[in-house]
């Protein structure tokens, strides 16, 4: 009776200090936040000063996300109850169509390697695109949680704010060491962040964020805007494009009539990428063998299109409805296409009820719109919980 009573006080100490405490998960968020930007930022200065991108620090942030996956499981089993539902239907319908595709594809292969699966290719890509939608499910039910993610914000706001000074630091005095792309030949500058769809997706969730406060910070709002315009991102340029779309036009008719405009400016799209890629080696060599949209989308189209091939030689209504046919690190990097390629339209139907039944506002989709046309945000774990944390905080 002792032992019953003490392993009892155990359980119930747990789950008020840990699984179901906010303050907990809050740290989680820091310690994830932290090593992910430091990560990064060693990656980069290793890379322009030893020529090694010192790839095994991937490895402690491997573990460090797979730990908190646990600890998430937990919560997730104490706080079933408080949970919505939809949660655990999308990222459980989700789960379930990559263990069928991988046992088909188990069952095919000769070389299937159940470890390198979990690791380095399926399964791992699987654990990156659920884990933010359950870490979500769980923080969304945690009590006190207003307080943490207001402290979350802050520190990571004034992260970026520092990351833009030396991001224009970097661009005036011309600092390898800040480029988004060191040491290649491509223009843009990333600060401490290393290059990738990271770096667009803070400052586009932050400056939506700041733009959709009651009190507006212009001051930064418009620093974050210049920092955007020198990230050398194609995604970046979108999301200043999608938000002047969404908060500086104000009239239907207007956005109607800016949306006419792009269309008819798509005519003048290839002759405009003719002209512009003068200026740049690394763009000129990706227009002579891609052509003008295969710049405009950094080589996706052709990526899509090789996808599309891979389907033929085994098209069936089998793998339109779960997937399998394409398997991760080969992607299209297009939200549309890789959760399809990947979990079938069943997994995108899935994919689309969560953010249908937690987004109400137009607004905040313009991570996901960005996504569907220049991919990063459904796979950048870190990336999904900046926004869902965030941006959800709105709703």
């Amino acid at each position: 009776n002792v032992l019953q009573y003490m392993l009892q006080r155990l359980i119930h100490s747990a789950r008020v200090n840990v699984f179901e405490s906010a303050r907990f998960y809050y740290g989680v968020l820091v310690v994830l936040t932290s090593y992910f930007l430091l990560n990064r930022f060693l990656q980069k200065l290793s890379y322009v000063y030893l020529d090694d991108r010192w790839t095994q620090l991937k490895v402690g942030e491997g573990v460090l996300f797979g730990l908190a996956y646990m600890f998430v499981l937990i919560s997730a089993w104490f706080l079933r109850k408080k949970i919505p539902h939809y949660v655990f239907w999308c990222w459980g319908g989700i789960i379930c169509l990559f263990l069928i595709n991988e046992f088909r594809f188990s069952w095919s292969s000769l070389n299937y390697n159940i470890f390198e699966s979990f690791t380095k290719s399926q399964g791992f890509y699987t654990a990156k695109l659920t884990f933010p939608f359950l870490l979500w499910g769980v923080w969304s039910t945690l009590k006190n949680k207003i307080s943490y993610e207001l402290l979350f914000i802050k520190k990571l706001m004034f992260f970026l704010i520092i990351n833009s000074l030396l991001i224009i630091a970097g661009f005036v005095l011309n600092l390898s060491v800040f480029e988004s792309y060191p040491l290649s030949g491509r223009w843009g500058y990333s600060g401490l962040l290393w290059h990738g769809a990271i770096n667009s997706i803070l400052y586009g969730v932050f400056l939506i964020y700041l733009l959709s406060s009651p009190k507006k910070n212009w001051l930064i709002s418009v620093l974050f805007v210049f920092t955007m315009s020198l990230l050398g991102q194609k995604s970046a340029i979108l999301y200043l494009v999608l938000i002047f779309f969404f908060f500086g036009i104000k009239k239907w008719f207007f956005k109607l009539i800016s949306l006419l405009s792009f269309c008819i400016s798509l005519y003048f799209v290839p002759k405009l990428v003719a002209f512009a890629v003068n200026f740049s080696p690394f763009w000129d060599a990706i227009y002579k063998s891609y052509g003008a949209w295969g710049v405009i989308s950094s080589t996706r189209l052709n990526l899509l299109n090789l996808a599309y091939e891979r389907f033929l030689l085994e098209k069936s209504i089998i793998n339109l409805l779960f997937g399998g046919w394409i398997r991760y690190p080969d992607y299209v990097e297009i939200l549309f296409f890789d959760i399809t390629m990947y979990y079938g339209f069943i997994g995108l139907g899935l994919y689309t009820i969560f953010f249908y039944k937690v987004i109400s506002k137009w607004k905040i989709l313009i991570p996901l719109i960005v996504a569907c046309l220049a991919g990063g945000l459904y796979e950048s774990p870190m990336g999904m919980i900046v926004f869902l944390i965030v941006l959800l905080r709105k709703e």
